[in-house]
């Protein structure tokens, strides 16, 4: 890959999550140069850093068949900020903020057509934001 190229995959990183230019190269090698993968890998640390004050993450590997279901268990639950769905490649199907004043039945709808849409084999991982 030229350094044209590389320079511009760090400046996009540079612009889209305000780091330097050294911890662009880190993350774009660590990748394999891929910028989608880089992307990735720095939202998943944003939002690993933005749930630690007052709160934490937890990482689910749920299958297809059990998402929806596991979904609604956590909603139940309560002390829940944000659900995020990704399939087996990393890449976010729901990104669902929650907030305390959403009622279980405005969610249920995005639920049901969630459940429609996944493949039954596939297992997926359901990141959930709580607060303490």
């Amino acid at each position: 890959m030229e350094e044209r190229e590389k320079l511009a995959k760090m400046d996009l990183l540079r612009a889209r999550f305000d780091i330097s230019y050294a911890r662009a190269r880190e993350v774009l090698e660590a990748n394999d140069w891929d910028a989608v993968l880089a992307t990735i890998q720095l939202e998943q640390e944003q939002a690993t850093a933005q749930a630690a004050p007052g709160g934490f993450t937890e990482e689910l590997k749920v299958s297809g068949r059990d998402l929806v279901e596991t979904l609604k268990r956590i909603l139940h639950e309560g002390n829940v900020t944000r659900i995020i769905v990704r399939d087996p490649k990393g890449i976010e199907i729901l990104n669902l903020p929650v907030t305390g004043a959403v009622v279980f039945a405005l969610i249920l709808p995005v639920l049901t057509a969630l459940g429609a849409v996944v493949i039954l084999a596939m297992d997926y991982t359901v990141v959930v934001e709580r607060k303490y």
